[in-house]
């Protein structure tokens, strides 16, 4: 028992050293968060959280980033897809990242979008968001009342808030446009 006690009062100064170390060796908290991954026509990424898609609103700025949110019953959502599309294949001086952020919650619903995107033909990065959280909204847009679509579009410190759909592709480049120049 004696020999036990000399031991632990060195250990314990070493422990706490240790532990230190690991502490800072941990992420900053201003490091920003990364990316969620994301899905294809066959393959739609389910995430619970607005906190696991964050990284999607902090891309450099050398992209132009169009996240759109959407449903599979906005059948104003539905009607503009075709249009993100098209904009996603085009050449642009400026890249332009294109995201699908679905909001449907029904599992059934989220089951039929890889056959609605085959069906319809889009072939976009996507992912479902399935947070009801009220909250998580007012960080990408204060003025945001959860109205269906809604579209992000930002490159570097710039960001535009579509509250409402892009009824004809002309509206759409329309909207993009100030991000590609300069």
């Amino acid at each position: 028992m004696r020999n036990s006690l000399p031991m632990s009062k060195s250990f314990i100064p070493a422990l706490l050293l240790l532990a230190l170390v690991l502490c800072t060796c941990g992420p900053s908290q201003n490091d920003p968060t990364p990316p969620p991954a994301l899905g294809n026509a066959e393959n739609v990424p389910v995430y619970e959280h607005f906190a696991d898609i964050e990284g999607l609103f902090g891309g450099g700025s050398d992209t132009a980033y169009l996240v759109n949110f959407w449903a599979t019953w906005c059948k104003p959502c539905r009607e503009e897809l075709p249009l993100l599309q098209r904009l996603a294949d085009e050449a642009s001086p400026v890249p332009v990242k294109v995201v699908l952020v679905s909001l449907d919650t029904e599992p059934s619903a989220i089951e039929r979008i890889p056959d609605y995107f085959q069906q319809a033909g889009i072939n976009l990065p996507n992912l479902v968001l399935t947070d009801e959280g009220s909250e998580w909204g007012k960080t990408i847009d204060r003025a945001w009342t959860g109205a269906l679509p809604t579209t992000i579009l930002y490159r570097g410190k710039r960001k535009y808030v579509y509250r409402r759909n892009f009824p004809t592709y002309v509206d759409l480049q329309g909207a993009i446009q100030p991000l590609l120049d300069g």
